[in-house]
């Protein structure tokens, strides 16, 4: 059977937004609403080894417990994981001190976060090996190379030491911009919290320090914030995603489904052909492009907290299919993050290659150039591709590799319109999802 056939694709089309939708639709949307009781017995597939308590922690933060707390008892741990931190950071920089005063080099070791072997994968996700278990970097203060590095580190550990005293918090951007004179560029930021992070082994949303938030969600979707203030996401052109997403108290919603949508354009021409009402009821959400860390922090907590059922719609090219695994497994970068920000349940809606071949115009399919093949070969080195279901995204990786085609999900539809009236509704009652 095609992926896509004709009939099917004519079915489903509706002429205007206040159409009633389509019974197949409907039932398909509500399939995987109810289907949501199957995934919830089965949040992780374990691994046959053994798991060190690392794991299992990881494993118990997937837990829906958290939510049954009230607000006392959740500040009263917020607090107390402030002090251990907080003396964490004292315990380190004594340490370099008391080196200095014996005439030593001060060092620190931490983990190597740019070797794939440093992680493991059999959790669903990419997850930072254990300090007792991963390869590590010794950073000496006497190396002229590594000085720079280390004096960021201990900086940026005093910075957090006083935000958690004081009970602030500060943006990356902001950590930059308030001392210019201190680095060369916003990378050195960046790498400084990511090494302060693997030290404490601590987020940095714990360590008072969030990132800038660039996503946008839009749907029947409330956020109610810890301050009593609540977000309605049912508005024009999609609502910015909350940078503070640990101080969201609440999701309330009465959707069925997520569809996140690779690229801002399609977003919004999404939103502007009414896919709300011609999708309902759904969250549409987009990082608009790569992701940012709030974007894939907030989707992880809806599909744990909402318990719906995540559809992933990219370009058909190297670039798209990136981003869909860095939602799904996450990133080797932020690898010690994995357990808030990779989405296993994440599954991929289109654009598939067989949708190219079969509904892009020719003169939409586009070469994949050399960078784009040098990607797609990267890609299928990441070893969270073998296993039985990373398997299947692999054959598809290879299916574009060997076919030498790409396309965007435009060139799938005649128009935007199309797109949400026909396209979409046509992957959906298919079900055909990838990974």
């Amino acid at each position: 059977m095609e992926l896509m056939n004709g009939n099917l694709f004519k079915l489903v089309h509706l002429s205007n937004g206040a159409s009633p939708q389509d019974p197949q639709l409907k039932a398909a949307i509500d399939k995987l609403y109810y289907n949501k009781g199957m995934h919830q017995t089965c949040n992780a597939l374990l691994p046959e080894r053994k798991l060190d308590f690392s794991e299992v922690n990881l494993l118990l933060k997937q837990s829906p417990e958290e939510l049954d707390k009230t607000p006392d008892v959740l500040i009263k741990e917020i607090l107390e994981a402030r002090k251990v931190i907080q003396k964490k950071i004292e315990s380190l920089l004594d340490n370099i001190n008391a080196s200095a005063d014996k005439g030593e080099v001060p060092k620190l070791v931490i983990r190597n976060q740019k070797l794939w072997s440093n992680c493991i994968y059999d959790l669903d996700r990419v997850t930072l090996k254990n300090v007792g278990n991963a390869k590590t970097t010794t950073i000496r203060y006497s190396n002229a190379t590594d000085k720079s590095r280390f004096n960021t580190i201990v900086f940026v550990l005093s910075r957090v030491h006083e935000l958690l005293a004081k009970s602030l918090t500060v943006t990356r951007r902001e950590l930059y911009y308030q001392n210019l004179a201190r680095f060369r560029n916003q990378g050195e930021v960046d790498i400084g919290v990511r090494d302060v992070c693997c030290l404490l082994e601590t987020p940095p949303w714990d360590l008072g320090i969030v990132a800038t938030a660039k996503g946008l969600i839009a749907g029947p979707l409330q956020i109610v914030n810890r301050d009593g203030t609540v977000v309605d996401c049912m508005t024009n052109g999609g609502t910015l995603i909350p940078q503070d997403i640990i101080g969201i108290r609440e999701l309330k919603s009465s959707a069925k489904f997520i569809l996140v949508v690779e690229k801002d354009a399609v977003f919004q021409k999404l939103l502007d052909e009414g896919a709300l009402t011609r999708l309902h009821p759904v969250i549409i959400i987009t990082g608009k492009g790569y992701p940012d860390v709030c974007t894939r922090q907030l989707l992880c907590r809806l599909v744990s907290e909402l318990n719906l059922k995540p559809l992933a719609l990219v370009d058909a090219d190297p670039h798209g299919y990136e981003i869909f695994l860095t939602y799904k497994y996450g990133s080797l970068a932020q690898s010690h993050l994995s357990s808030s920000l990779a989405c296993p349940k994440l599954v991929l809606l289109g654009a598939r290659i067989q949708d190219v071949m079969t509904l892009a115009p020719k003169t939409s399919r586009l070469a994949l150039n050399s960078l784009d093949r040098r990607k797609l070969t990267n890609l299928l080195k990441r070893p969270y591709l073998d296993t039985n279901i990373g398997a299947l995204i692999k054959e598809e990786l290879l299916r574009m590799l060997n076919g030498g085609i790409k396309a965007e999900i435009e060139s799938l539809a005649s128009s935007a319109s199309a797109l949400c009236d026909s396209y979409l509704p046509s992957k959906i009652i298919q079900g055909e999802y990838l990974g």
